[in-house]
């Protein structure tokens, strides 16, 4: 069994702010980057990103990860891993879907539409968490959406793999 190196980052919200951290985290390693997910609270935006692929083998996530904290200084890494690689997850139905064409969309289902990313964000408002997929459906965009409460019980890069193959279903 392969395991993939994975770190989860954190950086100013911008214009432009996944690819920037993309190519500096890929600059410091010397690897590919792949952004799988986004959280969006505030002004703050934090990546979980994939790390090289199965071809490269590549050092322990906490080397990498002291890496980029020693090269790129805009990026705060908070954590570092090795994900095992499994199955797919069991696609999961999803009650709230939305269509570019036929649905106002909420701002994280838009910037999930725009970055083609996975997105969740806190609304300090309704204390909950938003959920927003992107996905594909006979050429036309569409947008699976979630919520839960309290400000814990955060969603997982999993948990949106699950909800796009219940979408693609």
């Amino acid at each position: 069994m392969t395991a993939t190196n994975k770190i989860r980052v954190a950086t100013a919200d911008k214009t432009g702010a996944i690819t920037l951290v993309c190519a500096e985290v890929s600059s410091a390693i010397g690897m590919s980057v792949q952004a799988e997910f986004q959280e969006i609270e505030g002004d703050c935006l934090i990546l979980e990103l994939r790390l090289g692929d199965e071809k490269t083998r590549s050092p322990h996530p906490t080397r990498l990860a002291i890496a980029v904290d020693n090269a790129a200084p805009a990026v705060q890494v908070l954590s570092a891993w090795q994900e095992a690689d499994s199955a797919e997850p069991f696609p999961k139905h999803c009650h709230n879907v939305l269509g570019v064409q036929f649905d106002t969309m909420p701002p994280v289902a838009h910037r999930a539409l725009i970055d083609s990313l996975p997105t969740a964000q806190w609304d300090r408002f309704d204390g909950s968490w938003h959920l927003a997929v992107p996905s594909v459906f006979a050429t036309r965009p569409l947008v699976g959406l979630s919520h839960r409460r309290g400000y814990t019980h955060r969603f997982t890069s999993f948990e949106a793999a699950a909800i796009r193959g219940g979408l693609a279903s």
